[in-house]
């Protein structure tokens, strides 16, 4: 989408201060989410990028909003070390975006998502003020963390320029393992086994009836390690699950690039983000039985693609959840059931009290 191209946090202050209302843009890559901001001023931060400090003996690494998440996952790479929460869309989203939508991939599941591992951020407010908020090391002072609140909040409450994480080191090999079980409370009853038991899985995802997977639900099983220990490892953790969770058939499969993205064969004209926990999982695949899933995280986040978003803005709303539009056209954001919103209005008037950021 068209908008002013801005390099630096001094011209994004001058944009916000300069008009009366201001949608942020990444990269562009989840276009549901810019639908309901057309008669803003889009201030394109992709040229705001770059990675300003990195220290791999510290395990941070502060990279400008607009770096595209591929270039700061190469720049960790190339030291052994990862963004552990997992970036959704690594090939297209810049780093800012990531955190904005609060977008992890299944990987999410060992360490925890985007709020884990933020440590800080420059921002710009509604009012066109600059400032920092947390740090930029692991130990930090108490209170209330501003940059974790930004999470996940759209750019609405103030617009980040500048961000600093935590980064663990990375594992050198992986074992992806298949589970089929008949039927969902089955696969359910394992996942609740898997999480509960002394096996560190690096991922864990369900995947619904399909013919690939003959009639049964997909279970997903990811373990990380070294080449000397994982073999031995994976064994006494398959030989636990075949066990005590009776699946179907058992398989070992190959590491092939979109495996693990939980976004990869989902079609439809709108792709939706829904946090759950598992026990809300058989209500919601009830009513969606149609639509093309996956159960990412141990059953705690549903991806969604679908025709009628109508349809499952009612469905939604029915089960008392709310959905994040990423992928497709959409009017709002957030579809389902109304988000909270007491503590989010005071920050608003705070930070931007005249409405300017949407």
């Amino acid at each position: 989408m068209n908008g002013t191209s801005l390099r630096s946090a001094t011209e994004l202050q001058d944009f916000v201060r300069d008009n009366e209302r201001v949608h942020a843009v990444g990269r562009a890559s989840k276009p549901a989410l810019h639908g309901h901001a057309r008669d803003a001023a889009i201030a394109d931060l992709s040229a705001l990028s770059g990675i300003v400090e990195y220290q791999p003996s510290e395990y941070t690494v502060t990279v400008r909003a607009g770096a595209p998440v591929a270039e700061v996952a190469a720049a960790l790479a190339e030291r052994g070390q990862y963004l552990p929460f997992d970036p959704l869309l690594p090939d297209c989203a810049s780093i800012g975006g990531t955190v904005a939508a609060n977008l992890s991939g299944s990987r999410r599941y060992r360490y925890g998502g985007v709020r884990d591992f933020i440590l800080g951020a420059s921002v710009v407010d509604g009012e066109g003020r600059a400032f920092r908020v947390g740090g930029k090391v692991v130990k930090n002072a108490a209170g209330f963390d501003l940059s974790k609140f930004l999470v996940g909040s759209l750019g609405q409450y103030a617009i980040m320029t500048e961000l600093t994480f935590k980064v663990f080191p990375d594992v050198p090999q992986f074992c992806s393992l298949h589970f089929r079980f008949a039927q969902l409370d089955a696969a359910l009853a394992a996942i609740a086994f898997i999480s509960g038991s002394v096996f560190v899985l690096d991922a864990l995802d369900l995947l619904p009836s399909s013919p690939k997977n003959r009639g049964g639900w997909a279970l997903l099983a990811r373990l990380g390690g070294f080449a000397e220990t994982l073999p031995r490892r994976a064994k006494r953790f398959v030989a636990s699950a075949q066990r005590e969770t009776a699946p179907l058939e058992t398989l070992e499969l190959e590491e092939q690039n979109g495996l693990w993205n939980p976004l990869a064969g989902l079609n439809g004209a709108a792709v939706v983000k829904v946090a759950l926990s598992p026990g809300q999982v058989p209500a919601l695949d009830a009513a969606i039985s149609g639509m093309g899933r996956r159960y990412s995280v141990a059953g705690n986040v549903a991806w969604l693609a679908t025709d009628d978003l109508a349809l499952l803005d009612r469905v939604l709303r029915d089960l008392s959840l709310s959905g994040l539009c990423l992928l497709g056209a959409a009017d709002r954001p957030v579809i389902g059931a109304p988000l909270e919103r007491e503590l989010s209005a005071r920050v608003k008037q705070v930070l931007d009290p005249e409405q300017k950021l949407v």
